[in-house]
């Protein structure tokens, strides 16, 4: 059996962590955070966006109505909602009236802050808003990974320390303070690991085989050695499944075959070590348990359309022309 060599594994002795080896494929850090209060009724109207939203509702009831659903979501005190899908929304203490340009509402806000009306009225209300950013050629993978809309209760697992961290967040973001930055990039990643693990958050989807007692160790074992060769015999047996209810299961829930998964995460792990590294092919190859790297190339190429030297030396040219801020 092909096995990576011990500096390819940072703690061997760890078990297999498929939500943290997603996180660090996308990259998640941060972007901007609002603190905002007010009062009285208000309605605003905001466009399609490229990156992650999050609300963390701290007083009062706020109504986020997303384009193309039918149903508004109702942000009580406590409660947190994580969004991805991109749609346009409509943000809301009354929903029935006309909504307002978000965008341009904010567009000459000065700070991380915002208030108007008497946020001290009966009707006012309190939240922390913002995003968080990513690199931009996973989104494929954020949307397999992450709900189109994540509403955390108030009363969930993971909404006290998800609070917490949005409201240490908004301080932090913006802030003059050195080392600002790289304290509101972790807040950011902990913040979504925390949202992304609340149990029962996902019904479908890859959290929900991620939380599947036979799914979940099945795709925990993919990728603990995605450079073995399964076979989905093989991770019947060690899930306590059928071979037929395993396929079935794991492509209700993940949305492809067992091998296919492992097939499309090799490729990711593929495509980050020719962006990241000056390793020989033959040696990522080898890594991914490929035979040769004849045969790693030709899985390459027809998953993404170009040879592996050529990938990576695009992605030089491309680093070259937009060198890190």
């Amino acid at each position: 059996m092909l096995r990576p060599p011990p500096f390819m594994r940072d703690r061997p002795d760890l078990p297999s962590d498929p939500l943290s080896d997603v996180l660090a494929l996308l990259q998640v850090r941060s972007g901007a955070a609002l603190h905002m209060t007010a009062g009285g009724p208000w309605a605003l109207r905001f466009p399609a966006y490229p990156y992650l939203k999050f609300i963390a509702q701290l007083r009062g009831v706020l109504f986020v109505q997303v384009e193309g659903d039918a149903h508004p979501y109702r942000l009580e005190a406590g409660d947190c909602l994580l969004m991805r899908s991109g749609r346009p929304y409509i943000a809301a203490t009354d929903l029935t009236l006309s909504a307002q340009d978000g965008a341009a509402h904010f567009a000459a806000l000065r700070g991380g802050a915002a208030t108007w009306g008497d946020p001290n009225a009966a009707d006012g209300m309190e939240m922390i808003a913002g995003r968080f950013e990513f690199d931009a050629s996973q989104r494929d993978l954020l949307e397999q990974v992450v709900p189109p809309e994540l509403h955390i209760p108030a009363d969930a697992q993971a909404a006290p320390a998800l609070r917490a961290l949005l409201d240490l967040y908004g301080r932090e973001a913006g802030a003059p303070d050195a080392g600002a930055r790289l304290v509101t990039d972790g807040l950011a990643r902990i913040a979504l690991v925390q949202a992304l693990r609340e149990p029962g958050g996902a019904r479908h989807g890859w959290l929900a085989a991620l939380a599947d007692p036979k799914i979940g160790p099945a795709l925990r074992l993919l990728h603990g050695a995605p450079e073995r060769r399964w076979s989905v015999e093989e991770l019947a047996r060690e899930t306590a499944m059928s071979r037929s209810a395993l396929a079935q299961r794991f492509r209700q829930l993940v949305g492809m075959a067992p091998l296919q998964y492992l097939q499309a995460w090799r490729m990711r792990l593929a495509r980050k070590a020719l962006h990241e590294e000056d390793t020989p092919l033959a040696a990522i190859a080898w890594r991914l348990g490929y035979a040769s790297e004849s045969a790693f190339s030709a899985a390459f190429k027809r998953s993404s359309g170009s040879a592996p030297g050529a990938y990576r030396q695009q992605k030089r040219v491309v680093s070259a022309l937009n060198p890190p801020q």
